[in-house]
């Protein structure tokens, strides 16, 4: 009954760590990609592309992290605060769920092993198997 109890509380502690949003933990949320035009087309052994898109009314231009787009072309931008963007598509989407699942992984090692120490310690020994007697012939009558 024990271990039924343990890994529904183990379920349940999953699905918080998977399903609680990003921001109550504390992460900041990601960036959102913005539509930009490739202002100038940099060759892709010798430099980078720089682009123009609006930010609250106003231009900015910044160097794509990527080359060979043509000019005026239309791209998909994440601006990560830096004076160099990147191509929405480069960047990952969703949720990082690999942090959770690595420190939800080790709590659940952690607490299996305990459990084993607890069980290998002060679990009651039990009887040796007992065999069963040697039948014996019956006398002759």
């Amino acid at each position: 009954m024990f271990i039924l109890l343990v890994v529904g509380l183990v379920g349940i502690g999953v699905a918080v760590a998977l399903l609680v949003p990003a921001r109550v933990l504390g992460d900041e949320e990601p960036p959102k990609p913005v539509m930009a035009t490739v202002v100038d087309s940099g060759a892709c052994g010798q430099g980078t592309d720089t682009v123009e898109w609006d930010a609250g009314g106003e231009k900015k231009q910044a160097k794509l992290d990527g080359c060979g787009h043509s000019k005026g072309e239309t791209v998909e931008i994440v601006n990560t605060g830096g004076e160099m963007v990147s191509s929405a598509a480069s960047v990952p989407v969703g949720l990082p769920v690999g942090r959770r699942l690595t420190a939800l992984l080790l709590c659940m090692a952690a607490l299996a092993g305990g459990f084993y120490a607890f069980l290998f310690r002060y679990a009651p020994l039990r009887a040796p198997a007992v065999l069963p007697a040697p039948r014996r012939p019956e006398p002759a009558a």
